[in-house]
């Protein structure tokens, strides 16, 4: 490592960090997938947090770190973007090394895909419980109780996606996405606070209204920096799934009929 190198250390200045982030933010939101599990954890209440606490912790400790020494080995108009440690290590003389550390990261990847495609397959399911998907979709195993058919499809959809489509353009477009909804999260969670105060609360979210607050905002942020051609593709699929909402989950939500059900029996009977 070379500590100058490091100078300057932010070349593109916060401008450049925070673009940055927007990009590999993919990198991060596997946390984010760890809650889809919390039907299938024993006492997640008690455990699904902490795991996500912890494990985040771990990971940005590891980043920030590998970081520092890949740009410390390279200086970082050098780095190649296409495999950076692997030619990293090339050019340092260590070729075994770098043979390992592409090994590393293909393996690695793999076990990312199948993280998300686990996100994606329960929260489609649950959604097809809950009537905002059809039925079909949550056709879960006899054998090993999962839900198959969504989980084929998934399977199928990636390997489609990940063929044809550069890395960079499906990093952002997926980045868009779930920022996106992790402001309607965030937002969710401080109207129903005040509107539902009496809904019984799984997990409780601490320093309200303040960290929902600041997750919208961070979000938010880091969607402006994104290129102006993911946002047309965002609002291409989005308006795709208001149509599919309007014609069809939001008359058969399951929660969506209660609600009515019990407005209709409040209403004032003709004598």
């Amino acid at each position: 490592m070379n500590t100058h190198n490091y100078i300057p250390f932010l070349p593109y200045g916060w401008s450049g960090v925070f673009a940055g982030a927007a990009v590999v933010f993919f990198a991060v939101f596997g946390y984010d997938a760890l809650s889809s599990a919390a039907e299938e954890s024993a006492d997640a209440r008690k455990h699904l947090p902490k795991a996500m606490m912890i494990s985040f912790a771990i990971c940005m400790v590891l980043y920030v770190l590998v970081c520092l020494v890949l740009t410390g080995m390279v200086y970082y108009r050098k780095i190649a973007p296409q495999a950076a440690f692997a030619h990293a290590f090339q050019d340092a003389g260590l070729p075994g090394l770098a043979s390992i550390i592409s090994l590393g990261a293909i393996l690695g990847i793999v076990t990312v895909m199948f993280t998300f495609m686990f996100a994606v397959t329960r929260i489609w399911f649950a959604m097809s419980r809950d009537g905002l998907l059809p039925r079909w979709f949550s056709k879960v195993s006899a054998r090993r109780r999962v839900p198959v058919r969504v989980t084929w499809i998934v399977g199928a959809a990636a390997a489609l996606i990940a063929g044809v489509t550069p890395i960079k353009e499906a990093a952002e477009l997926t980045n868009i996405g779930i920022l996106l909804a992790f402001v309607v999260v965030c937002a969710a969670v401080i109207v129903l606070r005040y509107r539902r105060p009496d809904l019984e609360r799984t997990f409780r979210c601490p320093g309200m209204p303040v960290v929902p607050a600041i997750g919208i905002v961070g979000a938010i942020w880091l969607t402006v920096y994104l290129a102006p051609l993911t946002w047309f593709r965002f609002i291409g699929w989005f308006l795709i799934g208001l149509v599919i909402y309007a014609t069809y989950s939001y008359r058969k939500s399951v929660l969506g009929k209660q609600l009515r059900t019990a407005a209709e029996s409040r209403l004032p009977t003709n004598p």
